[in-house]
């Protein structure tokens, strides 16, 4: 079954902000469903054209797209600069972007961590977040908001964030050793991980970033997760914890002229 990227409607109401988040498969041009997969961000003109196509689908003409080395960590990329290549950006380890160029879209690639959007509708600045299991652990998401309040004097009762999807807490299942950052960064960290039937944890990343969202002073009603399980629903996202070799979900964000 084909599915439409999708996008968040509660950000939608921001009319400075495109974003959206890509499905499993699109409709080609001759009718026939295919894989949209960019896990194989770099191999030319498929690749070329699956960005363009799904950029194309929710409204952004910019075929250049910035994104970072993702590595699992908590680092935050600032694009300060409309002419930086992003062939240069993608060789910077981070794993989330955060800037005040319009028409410059920013993206992240995920299979199972919870892709994040953030907008700050006063100052105008936009950020995406790539938060798995580590990044959560050392507070990407209270850092990325650190570097928006730090960049760009952005006060957090003005940051809107939205989740999209990511493996949910019904079928994150991990071992000990796993939740031991959470149980030294998190003070609510009994609210997200429980214990499983097999004697190990389950967690739910959506509800860690909930938390450090609030943490770093987001109003609640300002919070919104889609909480839609990659795992739960193989024929729409890809899952790395299920199917081990497997493509990848865009999610994009990109500043638009007020």
């Amino acid at each position: 079954m084909i599915h439409h990227p999708f996008t968040i409607n509660f950000l939608n109401t921001q009319e400075g902000l495109i974003h959206a988040f890509s499905p499993k498969s699109f409709e080609s041009e001759d009718g026939t469903e295919k894989e949209l997969n960019f896990g194989t961000w770099d191999q030319g003109q498929k690749m070329a054209h699956h960005r363009q196509w799904f950029l194309r689908s929710v409204g952004i003409d910019n075929d250049e797209v910035y994104r970072v080395r993702q590595v699992h960590g908590n680092r935050i990329f600032e694009l300060q600069e409309p002419l930086k290549s992003v062939e240069k950006v993608a060789a910077i380890a981070s794993d989330a972007i955060v800037t005040r160029l319009v028409n410059q879209p920013i993206a992240v690639l995920t299979a199972d961590c919870v892709p994040v959007v953030i907008y700050d509708s006063r100052r105008h600045a936009a950020g995406v977040v790539h938060a798995g299991r580590k990044g959560t652990s050392q507070n990407i998401l209270f850092e990325t908001i650190a570097t928006l309040k730090k960049a760009y004097g952005s006060h957090p009762e003005d940051i809107l964030v939205g989740m999209g999807p990511g493996i949910g807490g019904c079928c994150y299942e991990v071992d000990a050793p796993c939740i031991d950052p959470f149980k030294e960064n998190y003070p609510d960290w009994a609210q997200f991980i429980s214990k499983s039937p097999s004697g190990k944890y389950m967690l739910d990343l959506f509800a860690a970033n909930t938390a450090d969202a609030k943490r770093a002073g987001l109003l609640p009603q300002n919070i919104y997760k889609t909480g839609l399980c990659t795992y739960c629903e193989p024929n729409r996202f890809f899952s790395y914890r299920r199917d081990k070799t497997t493509g990848r979900m865009m999610t994009v964000a990109m500043l638009s002229p007020l």
